[in-house]
């Protein structure tokens, strides 16, 4: 693994963790009887088992009042049976020029004149939820390009960054991609939208933006070390949905050291465990 695909992951994590600070398996087959304020609630306590970030109550209701009235409810199929979940989406773009390797300081220095542009810049999620609470029954992490995007690691070209994929039931139990493709195109708004800036963002702006979304992915239990042949089988038909889009104008440099990198039980990062320090 190179360091380069090492970096892709936290950006938009921390990006996630933004959202949760500034917002704060089970049997269930649709989020019914539960309101848009009650599924954000629940994804908040989620991404916080995934992602370095805590909300306060105030905070949370502030930011949760702004995204609510946009939060979307759609229809997939997981194993051959119809799931209805909640989902959003959220994109973060770069000034041109930006490099992953002036954007993220770590004791590791790339080669002079290595410049790798963002990466993995889209995520999807989608979840079912029962209680403002408690975690959400079942989460699913979509991090990807705008675009079409391949999950196979094993036929991604050198150089490339496959895209990746999660599958939670509960909190104990984790699906990772294994091959699949996924389409996805993101459209601004004039709707504005308030939120915490990424800490590698000087500046920027944020938008409501719709989301347009396609694909099917496979997903085998997630180990460092044990095969296994058991798969669940995704399949994400044309659907729209909203989310916030990030457009950082000026960027600056942030330190990227063992406690904000994102272990991979929980948002795999190319199958390499990290554990926050």
């Amino acid at each position: 693994m190179t360091l380069s695909k090492v970096r892709v992951f936290p950006a938009l994590m921390m990006f996630a963790a933004a959202l949760v600070s500034g917002c704060g398996g089970s049997d269930a087959t649709a989020p019914a009887g539960i309101d848009s304020n009650a599924a954000l609630q629940s994804l908040s306590i989620g991404l916080q088992g995934v992602v370095l970030g805590s909300a306060t109550t105030p905070e949370a209701n502030a930011t949760f009042g702004g995204i609510a009235p946009e939060l979307d409810q759609v229809t997939v199929t997981l194993d051959g049976a119809s799931q209805g979940m909640f989902a959003l989406g959220l994109r973060e773009s770069f000034p041109a020029g930006t490099c992953q390797e002036t954007l993220f300081v770590t004791s590791f220095p790339s080669p002079p004149g290595t410049c790798t542009p963002p990466l993995l810049q889209v995520a999807v999620i989608l979840w079912q939820a029962h209680s403002a609470t408690q975690a959400p029954d079942r989460m699913i992490f979509i991090v990807t390009d705008a675009g079409t995007s391949n999950f196979d690691f094993a036929s991604t070209p050198v150089g490339a960054t496959p895209a990746i994929a999660l599958y939670m039931e509960g909190t104990n139990t984790t699906w990772s991609s294994l091959s699949g493709t996924f389409t996805s195109q993101t459209t601004a708004t004039n709707q504005t939208c308030n939120l915490t800036l990424p800490p590698y963002a000087k500046s920027g702006t944020c938008s409501i933006a719709t989301f347009s979304e396609q694909g099917s992915i496979v997903f085998q239990p997630f180990s460092l070390n044990v095969p296994s042949t058991q798969q669940r089988n995704l399949v994400i038909p044309s659907i729209s949905l909203h989310g916030l889009w990030i457009a950082i104008t000026e960027i600056q440099a942030v330190p990227l050291t063992g406690n904000r990198l994102i272990p991979v039980r929980t948002l795999g990062l190319l199958r390499t465990l990290v554990r926050p320090g």
